[in-house]
């Protein structure tokens, strides 16, 4: 008997950003796909959806964000009536850069966290524990895991790929976001 590796209540819808047209991959996407094509979900309908859907926190996770991006999360955070909003980015440094959208970011978000931890090896070497995953969480309960950082290029130029996941497939990805939360009591 072979067991299912997604449990019977788990969702998951593909996510994209496509590049803009003219674009090589999407007239491919059209041939091959057709009708279907159209079934895709946009990254930024995903992540509003996922705004929408939270009620109590919404984490942002992105190692990288430029002013386009800031605008684009202050967006998403603003389209929740979480009261936690969360930000993990890969230095805090990065908002000072990004002028008005990145003091609008700061004002919707709650609590913004730098996971850029510096460490020593037992052998003396330093190292800095990051990261490079991409994730918005909504309650716990639906995600979005994928390569759009909040960056004018991944939402604008790039091709991103993702998933938008609900039920029990979101279980882990709620387990390593607490983790992470938790390093920053």
């Amino acid at each position: 008997m072979t067991e299912s590796l997604i449990a019977p209540s788990a969702k998951a819808r593909f996510v994209v950003t496509l590049p803009p047209e003219p674009s090589r991959v999407g007239e491919q996407l059209q041939k091959l796909a057709g009708a279907s094509f159209t079934t895709l979900t946009d990254t930024q309908d995903a992540f509003l959806h996922l705004a929408r859907r939270a009620r109590h926190r919404l984490v942002i996770m992105t190692p990288y964000i430029d002013s386009l991006g800031a605008g684009w999360a202050a967006d998403v955070f603003a389209a929740t009536e979480a009261a936690n909003k969360v930000l993990v980015l890969r230095g805090r440094s990065q908002i000072d850069a990004c002028g008005a959208a990145g003091q609008r970011l700061c004002q919707l978000a709650s609590q913004i966290f730098d996971y850029s931890l510096a460490g020593v090896h037992a052998n003396g070497q330093s190292y800095l524990e990051t990261f490079h995953a991409k994730i918005v969480l909504a309650d716990g309960a639906a995600a979005y895991v994928g390569s759009a950082n909040f960056l004018y290029r991944s939402r604008e130029t790039n091709l991103e790929c993702g998933f938008l996941m609900e039920g029990d497939a979101v279980a882990p990805v709620a387990v390593l976001v607490e983790a992470l939360l938790a390093v920053f009591g």
